[in-house]
């Protein structure tokens, strides 16, 4: 009886392997292709491969082996209740989808996304004058509500008969002056 328990046991430890072996070399297969597609993609962009772009394939295989790895051992830990290694095979799943994913984008994607990273380091870059820009149209956005609401003001006192003298008009009237740092 004893003997038929372990050879169950270790039955059960094979398909685990088997499966857990599966689900690695999938991965490895999808980062590969993603890998030539990448390669590809670039050439065909005109863009130079340098170093640290392919560093970053390794980067990416530590974020997908390393959880990989720790649901692995938790597969094998449940084993003896689970017929396969169910965890490593959904995380090796969503790591094939996301190469899938990655494939799929176009160059024109990615290119879009860094000139849009491109400019927004040239808007943090220049904060100081943007912050200027925006202080200088707030202020003349005020004189302008100023000058309506005074306009308004003058013409409802004009259509209500009171008449205004020359004096209060100009009292009424806001100065503008254009320095020499307000003009463009």
């Amino acid at each position: 009886m004893n003997f038929l328990i372990e050879t169950l046991k270790n039955a059960s430890l094979h398909i685990h392997a088997v499966w857990l072996a599966i689900a690695y070399i999938a991965v490895i297969l999808a980062m590969a292709v993603d890998f030539v597609a990448g390669l590809r993609k670039a050439k065909e962009a005109g863009q130079v491969t340098t170093s640290r772009a392919l560093k970053m394939t390794t980067e990416k295989a530590t974020k997908y082996f390393l959880p990989m790895l720790c649901l692995s051992c938790i597969d094998v830990l449940t084993s003896v209740v689970l017929p396969a290694p169910f965890f490593t095979m959904l995380m090796g799943a969503f790591n094939i989808f996301c190469e899938w994913k990655s494939v799929l984008e176009s160059t024109h994607d990615k290119q879009e996304l860094r000139e849009a990273a491109n400019t927004f380091n040239v808007i943090v870059k220049n904060k100081d004058d943007i912050a200027a820009i925006v202080t200088q149209a707030m202020e003349m956005m005020a004189k302008k509500n100023a000058i309506e609401r005074d306009e308004a003001e003058l013409a409802q006192s004009l259509a209500s008969g009171s008449i205004l003298s020359n004096q209060e008009i100009e009292s009424k009237r806001p100065v503008i002056n254009f320095s020499e740092t307000d003009e463009p």
